[in-house]
């Protein structure tokens, strides 16, 4: 008879929860109308971005076990189908079924986002068209992501703050990650991640 009453206080804990990353990402966008500079507007839709991936992986997660983040990857799919809404830009994306610890979701879904917003914005300059490709799988003790753009692509890709980003997640989950890229072919980040985290 106590299994109830927790439950509900359960669901009553997450449906706050979602209501104030749905608040935080208000309060960032009426910020963003306010503000011209440059610097500003870049940290500001980060952080909006952030709060968007937590939110999206917050809806997914239940009481019931770890999470299936290849049926996340469908929300994000949505997500920035949605935010390239009117350019040239195809995004695919799939994704294996694969369980994973608490411990990878939060940082997997930033990983995710940080690389697909980082092609979105960068890739396809002056309504360049292309497309996105996001590859989900299990591998051979964890599990493997791709992200892969048709874009622009460089000589030479220098990190900046979003990959140090990524790189930094993906050492704190003791996985590994590479990065292949050339002008007018693209860009490709490839992660591994172990499903026994190695982070202290």
């Amino acid at each position: 008879m106590m299994a109830a009453p927790a439950e509900d206080r359960i669901v009553e804990l997450q449906r706050r929860l979602l209501g104030g990353y749905q608040l935080l990402q208000t309060l960032v966008g009426i910020r963003l109308r306010a503000v011209d500079d440059p610097e500003s507007v870049r940290h500001l839709t980060w952080l909006s971005d952030v709060t968007a991936a937590m939110e999206l992986i917050s809806r997914r997660m239940t009481t019931e076990g770890p999470l299936d983040f290849g049926g996340y990857l469908e929300d994000v799919a949505a997500f920035w189908t949605r935010a390239c809404e009117g350019r040239p830009v195809r995004l695919d994306v799939r994704g294996q079924a694969a369980l994973l610890p608490d411990s990878h979701l939060l940082p997997l879904a930033i990983i995710t986002h940080e690389l697909i917003s980082n092609a979105c914005r960068h890739a396809f300059p002056e309504g360049r068209r292309g497309s996105i490709a996001v590859a989900f799988s299990r591998a051979v003790g964890g599990v493997s992501l791709v992200v892969r753009d048709s874009g622009i692509g460089q000589e030479r890709l220098q990190p900046g703050e979003g990959l140090s980003l990524v790189q930094g997640l993906v050492e704190h989950l003791g996985g590994s990650m590479s990065i292949e890229t050339a002008p007018e072919a693209g860009v490709g980040v490839r992660i591994r991640l172990p499903l026994e985290t190695t982070a202290h």
